[in-house]
């Protein structure tokens, strides 16, 4: 078998040098340009919309989320963010940054002069037939405006629920709680956890001609058919509250807030969920249990809050080893007390190694290590009553309630992720 790089290593030499990043940088190196093989002079005129082109599209191949152009002293380092974790790729000579810099303002219709205040656009590529948007921002920089890409690609579709990489515990937890009519189930975790591919999921899992789904989002990443999705423009006044007011007069029956921010969109949420509407919100924090002291915080009074949270569900992504090369090991003994395996127990542990499949980074793809709190009507008493995050976390856990750390062991030991990666995400000092 003759793996993808040789392949591309091929094509470059025997039909497209001056198509490849070497090529390319050799062109804007010397100044001279190689017509031989092209079918038009302007095709191939101008060397450095190629190389933007080909880091894009190289980006967008890796199955990156981000591209950050970034200039050093003396080179420009290029770095993708794939599987959640940044990855460099290149170092380029520092003489290419303005050419660089320009064209990426050009294609984001970003203002070429200004160099001293932050900007934010956006673009367009067609990549192997297909259209990826891109959100880029700049940033003044010590060495240069710094310059980071999110990659957004329309055309890939939402995630079907069976899909998304739940063990099978959580996603029992999650139809039970999708099964509710009304209420809200909140979604936490850090940017890039993966809140808006659940919620999109669960969203289309519920999308039918008979009920009418409304969402506030800042802003829309991905058009969804029958969905009514309405971006958020805080310069104008179309901040999330004012959204929901809005929307609460276009008869919905499924709510989604990309996000609650203040007191004032948390109750208005919330008010949406005790007149019969079933809503979904993210909230930023670090725990499911965590949220309630975080709503708490914000000025969510607890009697609006008990009887109308369906659940909250938390969540991380983790890095799925790679399947070509994950190793196999017996677990050590420190490793056998962390993860509770008993001795008589010959379970096998697989650890990253790295090859041509994964970019010798030894992982591939991601899965989700999450937990889900599914609130009963006796957490919702213990919340009235004033109970404290302890008391509701003990409730919860004698109901059955698993977190994300449990969730991350399971996943260890069917050899889907490694350890070294769960402690990445989640802290294991709360094995100890």
């Amino acid at each position: 078998l003759v793996v993808e790089s040789e392949i591309q290593s091929a094509i470059d030499k025997y039909y497209g040098y001056e198509l490849s990043i070497e090529g390319i940088l050799k062109e804007l190196e010397t100044g001279k340009t190689d017509y031989s093989r092209s079918s038009s002079e302007s095709e191939y005129s101008q060397p450095m919309v190629r190389l933007v082109d080909n880091i894009l599209t190289d980006a967008v191949k890796r199955n990156a989320s981000d591209v950050h152009f970034e200039p050093e002293e003396d080179y420009i380092r290029i770095r993708y963010r794939i599987d959640g974790v940044l990855q460099q790729i290149r170092l380029l000579h520092k003489n290419f940054w303005s050419g660089l810099v320009v064209r990426l303002k050009v294609m984001s219709e970003l203002d070429l002069t200004e160099q001293r205040l932050p900007q934010d656009g956006n673009m367009s590529l067609i990549v192997h037939g297909r259209r990826i948007d891109f959100r880029i921002s700049s940033l003044p920089g010590s060495h240069g405006e710094n310059i980071v890409l999110r990659i957004l690609d329309r055309e890939k579709g939402i995630v079907p629920l069976d899909d998304l990489g739940l063990d099978s515990e959580s996603y029992a937890e999650l139809k039970l709680m999708m099964g509710r009519p009304t209420g809200i189930l909140l979604v936490t975790g850090p940017t890039g956890s993966g809140k808006t591919t659940t919620l999109y999921s669960i969203l289309n899992e519920l999308n039918d001609v008979g009920v009418n789904i409304m969402t506030l989002e800042d802003p829309v990443e991905y058009p969804m058919s029958l969905i009514r999705q309405t971006p958020i423009n805080d310069e104008i006044g179309m901040t999330f509250a004012a959204g929901i007011r809005s929307l609460m007069r276009q008869d919905p029956d499924i709510i989604l807030i990309g996000e609650i921010r203040d007191a004032e969109t948390a109750e208005m949420s919330i008010r949406a969920a005790m007149t019969g509407h079933q809503v979904f919100a993210t909230l930023h924090t670090n725990s499911a249990i965590g949220s309630i002291p975080r709503l708490l915080d914000i000025g969510v009074s607890r009697s609006i809050m008990s009887g109308n949270i369906i659940g909250i569900i938390a969540q991380r992504l983790a890095r799925k080893l790679c399947v070509y090369c994950k190793e196999a090991y017996e677990p050590e003994e420190f490793e056998r007390e962390l993860l509770s395996i008993e001795e008589s127990d010959k379970l096998t542990l697989y650890r990253a190694m790295g090859c041509d499949q994964c970019n010798n980074v030894g992982y591939k793809g991601r899965l989700a290590v999450l937990e889900t709190l599914r609130f009963t009507p006796e957490m919702d008493e213990l919340l009235l009553d004033g109970a404290s995050q302890h008391a509701l976390l003990e409730k919860a856990v004698e109901n059955g309630f698993s977190t994300m750390l449990q969730s991350g062991i399971r996943w260890i030991k069917k050899g889907e992720t490694s350890l070294e990666e769960i402690s990445r995400i989640v802290n294991l000092t709360d094995l100890l």
